[in-house]
């Protein structure tokens, strides 16, 4: 048993080592940037692990890569993005290959699917769903950059589709999206894909069966994805519109204010596009900001962070307390001890695993620091922003030691697959016992 989960992460560790290896060798080649200079082969690595992890973090400016720089990065986006499910296809899903009950645990755990039939059809729907939501996203984005005077309108369209469904955040032009926002659309239209990408596979098929009639009823899982979600974006949109309304919002019209608060409720969870600074924004923004990367999207799909359901059992069961003596009741269901242990087990391994990154990078910028040219919370949210895989910075990436770059990279490999490989530990994690230890009682609290 223990090799079989060895190897199970091995593979899965393997794809998301190689592939940014790969994609860092392409990286530091001339034909990439614009000047035809490459940057130092640390950068190129940031880049490509950044783009595989769908960051968006990057210690260069976006504007020194070449339409062919870009087109790599876009291909590494979608390589990473869907990683999780070709790593599915190929080990799980290979032909006359059976699924463990480990596996079947796994896969229903992200995808809500009964694997053990039609495995490959529930991937080549995932793949197809990906490619068609995107097309989409790209033809209504290509308008508004034409009409912006972009000088490559279809290269942009499609790659910031492909980032923004990917929830990657990467974008083809210096400033994000900062250029937009007083457009109505653009903004609006990057949103609903960021949205789309982060609700995860399931809820959308779900979505779509409710409305083509082969489905009465949404599930119970996706009623409450659907439900955290518009709590958060919504809620989150109010909050940073009372807060930077007289602030980074003061320069615009009542509605563009509205939209400007909605994108920044979205962009966190977990894509990383701007129309406004993130350094413009109000500490109490900022902190609030850090909070909804760490939540991050919905299980099964693109997006990082600890996940809105992890996130809603772990507050609801801190208020509430045990209603049932197997667990507590939410929309009247009750959710097990089990998935409430899960859920603490993943939050209290991700804080630790964030607060080990940002001790870390306390000791290996504590010159920036001690110059004033960094601030310790700057530290802070680049590191929610490397393990939720979200890719917003106050500006600490730019001016990042070696050592500091590495940190980074190491924590945005372990959130991009951290979670799925504590999904791997949990489905092990029941085995037979022949004896029980004495029960004992300490304080607590």
């Amino acid at each position: 048993m223990r090799t079989r989960l060895s190897m199970d992460k091995v593979q899965l560790f393997a794809y998301f080592i190689v592939l940014p290896l790969l994609g860092s060798a392409v990286l530091s080649q001339p034909f990439a940037y614009a000047s035809g200079i490459p940057v130092p082969y640390l950068d190129a690595l940031f880049t490509a692990m950044s783009a595989v992890c769908v960051t968006g973090l990057s210690t260069v400016s976006m504007d020194v890569y070449s339409p062919a720089g870009f087109i790599v990065i876009m291909v590494l986006i979608e390589m990473g993005g869907l990683g999780i499910v070709t790593f599915i296809s190929f080990y799980l899903a290979a032909p006359k290959r059976k699924l463990s009950l480990v596996n079947r645990t796994v896969v229903r755990d992200f995808f809500s699917e009964d694997v053990e039939i039609e495995p490959r059809r529930i991937l080549l729907s995932i793949i197809g769903t990906t490619f068609i939501v995107e097309l989409i996203g790209a033809v209504l984005l290509y308008g508004g950059f034409r009409g912006a005077g972009s000088e490559q309108p279809v290269l942009d369209a499609v790659f910031h589709s492909v980032s923004a469904f990917c929830n990657a955040g990467f974008s083809t032009r210096s400033d994000s999206l900062a250029g937009f926002v007083n457009d109505p659309w653009l903004p609006l239209a990057i949103s609903l894909l960021i949205i789309a990408g982060g609700l995860g596979f399931s809820v959308l098929a779900d979505v779509r069966k409710l409305f083509t009639k082969k489905l009465h009823r949404l599930t119970y899982h996706s009623q409450i994805v659907l439900i955290a979600s518009g709590t958060l974006i919504f809620g989150a949109a109010a909050v940073f519109w009372l807060l930077e309304r007289n602030r980074a919002f003061a320069g615009l019209p009542p509605l563009r204010q509205i939209s400007a608060a909605f994108f920044q409720a979205v962009t966190p969870r977990t894509a990383g596009f701007e129309t406004v600074s993130q350094a413009n924004l109000t500490p109490a923004s900022n902190l609030f900001t850090a909070v909804l990367m760490f939540i991050g999207g919905s299980p099964g799909s693109i997006a990082g962070g600890v996940k809105t359901t992890t996130f809603l059992v772990v507050f609801l069961y801190a208020i509430r307390g045990n209603t049932e003596q197997n667990g507590f009741n939410m929309r009247r269901k009750c959710i097990d001890t089990a998935t409430v242990e899960k859920a603490f087990s993943i939050v209290a391994k991700s804080l630790m695993i964030c607060m080990s990154a940002c001790f870390l990078l306390l000791i290996s910028e504590r010159e920036s620091l001690m110059a004033g040219t960094v601030r310790i919370f700057d530290i802070f949210f680049e590191t929610i922003s490397a393990f939720a895989t979200v890719g917003l910075s106050l500006g600490a990436t730019a001016s990042l030691s070696a050592a500091g770059k590495a940190i980074v990279i190491a924590t945005m490999f372990i959130g991009r697959t951290g979670i799925f490989a504590m999904a791997l530990g949990f489905a092990h994690s029941e085995k037979e016992r022949y004896f029980e230890y004495p029960s004992a009682s300490i304080l607590i609290g």
